[in-house]
């Protein structure tokens, strides 16, 4: 049996926005998650929540955008088999730097990192540990009121197989694009 799981982060909710595509709420409303993997910069929490569909079980990391937040600065989640890190991505210089972030993943252990912060999404396998980025799910701009690309990403994980699903709109057109991976020893290849 498969483990669905929804990916998001950089809602900036209300400090840079106040909602998320209509398209993508209706979509995550209506889609039965176990789990939900948030990166950070929600901005306001309670606010945050109210924009959306009511969450599964939730690991959430702080951003650097989440003043006196409760959360850690990254987890540690055992999907199946992949050892999945969470992180907002604040420490990497410059932002969204992967050989940094890999040398990271290689220090605890992981298979896959979740990160954030760059506001916009990315799938990239780096030697053999995969990257996951799903941008800003409420189209907040890096730095400044107004709008950009929205998107978010779901996971499909059933044991050493994972199906990642990115969400994308420009405000306009919703595309999907579906990529599968598959962790064989102690490696992710694409398959």
């Amino acid at each position: 049996m498969s483990q669905q799981v929804l990916v998001f982060g950089d809602a900036h909710i209300p400090s840079r926005r106040d909602s998320i595509p209509e398209v993508f709420y209706d979509h995550i409303q209506q889609t039965t998650y176990d789990l939900a993997l948030i990166t950070g910069d929600l901005t306001r929490e309670s606010e945050m929540l109210s924009a959306l569909p009511p969450l599964p079980r939730s690991f959430t990391v702080v951003g650097n955008m989440d003043y006196g937040s409760k959360y850690n600065f990254h987890e540690q989640i055992q999907l199946d088999d992949f050892n999945v890190l969470l992180i907002h991505g604040t420490q990497l210089r410059p932002r969204g730097n992967i050989k940094q972030l890999w040398e990271i993943v290689q220090e605890v252990g992981a298979d896959i990192a979740v990160h954030g912060h760059t506001h916009e999404a990315s799938i990239e396998l780096h030697k053999d540990r995969l990257f996951l980025n799903p941008g800003t799910i409420s189209g907040a701009t890096g730095g400044w009121a107004g709008k950009t690309d929205a998107n978010f990403i779901e996971l499909e994980v059933s044991k050493n197989e994972l199906l990642v699903r990115l969400f994308h709109t420009d405000w306009k057109v919703v595309k999907e694009s579906t990529v599968q991976f598959q962790k064989t020893e102690n490696r992710i290849i694409r398959l």
